[in-house]
């Protein structure tokens, strides 16, 4: 799992930071509101564990946006100290998927972080943005009414600029997702099935374009307001 941390506790960030990494995943942190808004605008995460009490933004103005503002679906597991109900329901409210009170056991919070992963996956089979729509499950994806025959490769990177619209997702990221720890000496091969993708959405719907972002990697963008 690639995770966002945004705690301002440096130590607390870095335990939970050696935790996840020991069990394979990939942690990323942010020590203020601010920042963890800039990253979540930047990358894909596939949850982000949330302190309340943030400088420059807190909690729960963070989540709020996320999910008003950036429309973002990404599970999001509150971490703080306050511990009434009406804390608690603060924090869903503001669109949280779980809430956790400190001290807490690492062992309590990769158990409730992994079930609000799996959560988030079930409920976001299908994808949606702008006319294209990917049924996950199915692996079908619809452009504009006509129906894409895509690669699975190509069905993949598709899949990941979707979810992370209207993101960027890195070429690390990419390559990562499909070819996990042993991607290609060079970038030829991403780039030829980025160039492919391209290729096929534009011939069935002008209004849609893959952009390059020259030294970080690529964005599902529509081609009609596109600068």
């Amino acid at each position: 799992m690639h995770v966002l941390i945004i705690e301002d506790n440096d130590d607390l960030a870095a335990t939970i930071g050696e935790y996840l990494e020991q069990r394979g995943d990939e942690p990323d942190f942010a020590s203020d509101g601010a920042l963890g808004l800039r990253l979540c605008e930047a990358n894909r995460y596939d949850a982000i564990l949330l302190d309340v009490g943030l400088p420059r933004v807190d909690g729960i103005a963070l989540c709020q946006r996320l999910r008003q503002q950036m429309h973002s679906m990404t599970p999001v597991l509150i971490l703080t100290a306050r511990d009434t109900l009406a804390d608690r329901i603060e924090g869903l409210e503001a669109g949280a998927d779980d809430y956790l009170v400190k001290p807490f056991s690492l062992r309590e919070l990769y158990l409730r972080l992994q079930s609000i992963v799996r959560r988030g996956t079930k409920t976001t089979r299908e994808l949606n943005v702008c006319q294209l729509r990917m049924d996950c499950e199915q692996r079908l994806v619809h452009c504009g009414g006509q129906r894409l025959e895509l690669a699975p490769i190509s069905f993949r990177i598709l899949e990941l600029l979707m979810r992370a619209h209207p993101a960027v997702v890195t070429r690390d990221q990419i390559e990562h997702a499909i070819w996990n720890d042993q991607p290609p000496e060079s970038d030829a091969a991403l780039r030829g099935h980025i160039h492919r993708l391209r290729h096929l959405l534009g011939e069935a719907d002008q209004r849609h374009s893959i952009r390059t972002i020259h030294g970080v990697g690529y964005q599902l963008v529509d081609a009609a307001i596109t600068p």
